[in-house]
């Protein structure tokens, strides 16, 4: 149920001091662990956490989520809760642990943003081919304003909207490439030196790259990977989001495809996706 935090202060000033042994018979109260959260839409994150030990224990009650001036409580079966409508931008969630008798442990926090998904339907590309060059090897993964789809090297306006495109010259290892070894003047799209394997875009994360990771013009692709991009437009807009990669299978060079799913922070700088 939903309460203003002047609430739930008071039962978070209840749990001062709280990770020292209480009364005889009351356990140890430590936060949840393993805070993780992950942008679901455009209005909401999902975060995650692992149980503390206390959890097992008939004086554990559950845990309070808060944000902002929001705050839920949770009973003691939850391992995850979804936060929203939320507004755009970063929000900082705070997770407590609660023990029956009101006592609240120190907050585990993380910082997160909702991002805009284009999961449904991927971006499928195809390897560009210099001697043929047809067909749609890139992408642009969008923008405050548009949303991701494949481009041709050749369509008109790709000098403002490619982000990347899917190489491998000469059945070599196929490549994901930055719009600016394609052309100089083009977006300088960069990848983050961290990826994550997974089956889909549903992996939380417990921090987004940092800027400073966003480093490489390239990347290989591997099947069912989420890689990380940071696209800077032509006009200084900069928008960060999540790619997953499926490499369709039976392909062969020319003509090998890529599937690319897509979470897209549309509020440009902010690197949550």
């Amino acid at each position: 149920m939903k309460t203003v935090l002047l609430v739930i202060a008071v039962v978070i000033c209840a749990g001062c001091g709280n990770n020292l042994a209480g009364p005889a018979g009351t356990p140890s109260l430590l936060p949840p662990g393993s805070l993780v959260a992950l942008s679901v839409d455009s209005a909401h994150v999902r975060l995650s956490w692992t149980a503390p030990s206390v959890a097992t224990d008939s004086t554990f009650a559950g845990y309070v989520v808060a944000w902002g001036i929001v705050a839920d409580t949770l009973p003691k079966s939850s391992s995850g809760f979804t936060a929203g409508p939320l507004a755009r931008g970063a929000t900082t969630f705070q997770v407590r642990s609660l023990l029956k008798s009101g006592q609240a442990s120190d907050a585990a926090a993380i910082t997160w943003a909702p991002a805009w998904r284009f999961d449904a339907i991927p971006v499928i590309v195809t390897e560009y081919n210099s001697t043929q060059q047809t067909g749609s090897p890139g992408v642009d993964i969008g923008t405050a304003t548009s949303d991701p789809h494949s481009v041709g090297l050749l369509d008109p306006g790709a000098d403002s909207t490619l982000d990347f495109y899917l190489s491998g010259p000469a059945g070599s290892p196929l490549e994901l490439v930055t719009a600016a070894l394609y052309n100089p003047g083009w977006h300088q799209t960069l990848f983050s030196t961290a990826s994550t394997s997974s089956p889909d875009l549903n992996a939380s994360l417990g921090a987004f790259p940092q800027d400073n990771t966003f480093t490489l013009q390239t990347v290989t692709p591997a099947d069912n990977t989420i890689y990380y991009v940071k696209a800077v437009g032509n006009t200084g807009q900069i928008n960060f989001a999540r790619i997953h990669v499926h490499l369709v299978p039976g392909g062969a060079y020319p003509s090998r495809q890529v599937e690319i799913r897509i979470s897209l922070q549309k509020i440009s700088r902010l690197l949550y996706a």
